[in-house]
């Protein structure tokens, strides 16, 4: 079976009509219903329920529909490492990292990897994490970089999570020029203005409360900049990992352990997808982190001997 019919196959089921189909693939709508009779015909089996105003898939057209997919990864994947070359030295580093994400380390992983190979381009995509976990399921990046733990989404897994420190970052001599302590409480926190990030509320708002403490943020941002500057205006204690303030440029600010709170605050995670194919080129990449940061590297559940180019 010709494997253009499996990639139209794939559109047809993923747009969810003929005729959006058409469009996308610039194809006539008898040509795909060809298609689709011929793949009908040599299966044996009916793939779409007839008759509905959206394609909906029979039993066998959802298996055909996985099938078809892991087929197109495969065809993908190996017209990448052919295209990149069998040492992974030449083509291009593709991977995604959120747009509230920042650690320093990475840069310097991606400068330490363009130095050791040279030949190889570096595209980063930055974007929300949703719009980056769908980039990651077609494929357009091969790993992701961001800081909330994703362990629960299907068909990702997380290879690494660096664990970072909660700090209470502020204004020099605001809030705490009393306090010598290097570090702080939620008890003591739960008397100050506060900001953060919206997406910590959930976490914060439990730690708080296991305490029976209130919390009342009077600054919830979505980017970790906005937190910080309103430490920096003396208006509130920005509750950040440690990394985040000498990554964003904040080093002018105090900072204080937040002592009694078990938050994990990962500085870095990354995710990949389950069973699926990773190139040589990001596999290098991903064995780079592991040499300069001592994480262990894991190579996928399938072909780990062909990724590693043996």
């Amino acid at each position: 079976m010709n494997l253009a019919y499996y990639a139209n196959y794939v559109t047809i089921v993923e747009e969810g009509s003929l005729t959006a189909a058409s469009r996308k693939l610039r194809i006539a709508q008898p040509a795909l219903s060809n298609q689709i009779k011929a793949l009908e015909t040599a299966y044996g089996a009916r793939l779409f329920y007839r008759g509905a105003r959206k394609l909906e898939l029979t039993d066998a057209g959802q298996i055909l529909y996985q099938k078809a997919k892991r087929m197109l990864e495969v065809e993908t994947a190996a017209r990448n490492e052919i295209a990149s070359g069998f040492g992974g030295t030449t083509g291009t580093l593709k991977i995604g990292i959120s747009s509230s994400f920042e650690n320093a380390r990475l840069v310097d992983a991606l400068i330490a990897f363009s130095d050791r190979f040279p030949e190889t381009g570096v595209r980063v995509y930055e974007a929300e994490l949703p719009e980056l976990l769908k980039k990651l399921q077609n494929g357009k990046v091969e790993a992701i970089f961001v800081r909330p733990v994703r362990s629960d989404v299907e068909n990702l897994e997380v290879l690494y999570t660096h664990p970072d420190t909660l700090v209470a970052a502020y204004r020099p001599g605001a809030f705490f020029n009393d306090e010598p302590q290097p570090g702080t409480t939620l008890e003591r926190l739960a008397e100050l203005p506060l900001s953060f990030l919206e997406r910590s509320l959930p976490a914060f708002s439990n730690a708080f409360r296991e305490k029976g403490l209130p919390l009342s943020p009077k600054y919830v941002s979505t980017r970790m900049q906005v937190a910080l500057h309103w430490a920096r205006a003396g208006k509130a204690v920005a509750l950040v990992p440690k990394s985040a303030t000498e990554a964003l440029g904040f080093t002018d600010l105090s900072e204080k352990t937040v002592s009694d709170s078990d938050l994990l605050v990962p500085a870095m995670t990354i995710i990949a997808q389950k069973r699926k194919y990773r190139s040589r080129i990001v596999n290098n990449f991903l064995e780079l982190l592991s040499e300069r940061y001592g994480y262990t590297y894991r190579e996928p559940v399938e072909g780990s001997d062909r990724a590693k180019g043996e």
